[in-house]
């Protein structure tokens, strides 16, 4: 018993220094947040109960902000899926001069946002659609897609495979009913990590549109409505569009972490 409690006395001194650092950089911060999301202004400060939060889902940019964010999340993250998936089965069960590549999928990670913006300037100059950034963002992410999956394909058990084909079960069944099914929660947990991902894609399309607060319609984003009101100090409509936003993260985690433990069971 002693030693239990020294164990775990120990496992918890290793963890105080990231607690610390949690409870200072994201959790005392967030709560001054939402402070600011309920007051009139940062010199008065008179609660103003859900008024922030109403003017802002009534405003029009957050609308639109809102609208394109959310057509990330409809319209980019299933084909960077689709795409990671396909990958991934063609690197773990099919063309294995694919193998030799994989270097290429990971490389846009370790690319500098700058550089492959200033790249994608130059092949879509012309182009006057939300493309280039829905692009930009699946060269961005496709890498660590493909790493999950691959490593979850790995992790299958051969001889479920030989059972199968052993039953008369070709490629597409093997993998359409076999395969994709046992790894359906790391599918689902890529879908999460890459609909987070689509909340950040602010520096590449900043830097895609030459450092302007405001891009065209079909690319202003929450990040950009967030960092607007930022630079013009209105604290409260940054605030309540913060947390609105961090609310709809939330959510959608929540609901992709029942489904994902659905499969599991």
């Amino acid at each position: 018993m002693k030693l239990r409690i020294k164990w775990n006395v120990k496992c918890f001194l290793c963890l105080v220094p990231s607690l610390i650092g949690t409870l200072i950089f994201f959790i005392i911060p967030y709560v001054r947040v939402l402070y600011y999301s309920f007051i009139d202004n940062q010199f008065r400060r008179s609660f103003v109960g859900l008024d922030n939060y109403v003017k802002t889902l009534s405003n029009e940019y957050f609308q639109l902000a809102l609208k394109n964010s959310l057509l990330i999340i409809i319209i980019a993250v299933p084909i960077l899926i689709i795409s990671a998936l396909i990958i991934s089965l063609a690197l773990s069960f099919g063309i294995k001069k694919l193998r030799a590549l994989r270097t290429v999928f990971v490389l846009p990670m370790v690319i500098p946002t700058a550089s492959a913006a200033l790249i994608w300037v130059g092949f879509f100059s012309g182009v006057d659609s939300a493309f280039p950034v829905y692009l930009l963002f699946i060269w961005k992410n496709i890498g660590i897609c493909i790493i999950l999956m691959t490593a979850a394909f790995t992790n299958i058990d051969n001889s479920i495979f030989e059972a199968a084909r052993l039953d008369g079960a070709n490629r597409f069944i093997l993998h359409t009913k076999i395969t994709v099914p046992m790894i359906m929660p790391t599918i689902i947990f890529t879908v999460l990590l890459s609909i987070v991902n689509s909340f950040r894609i602010f520096k590449e399309s900043y830097l895609y549109y030459g450092g302007t607060n405001y891009p065209p319609n079909h690319s202003y984003t929450l990040q950009y409505y967030m960092n607007n009101n930022f630079l013009k100090l209105d604290y409260q409509s940054l605030a309540a569009s913060a947390v609105l936003t961090s609310i709809l993260v939330l959510v959608i985690v929540i609901g992709g972490l029942i489904v994902q433990r659905r499969y599991r069971q």
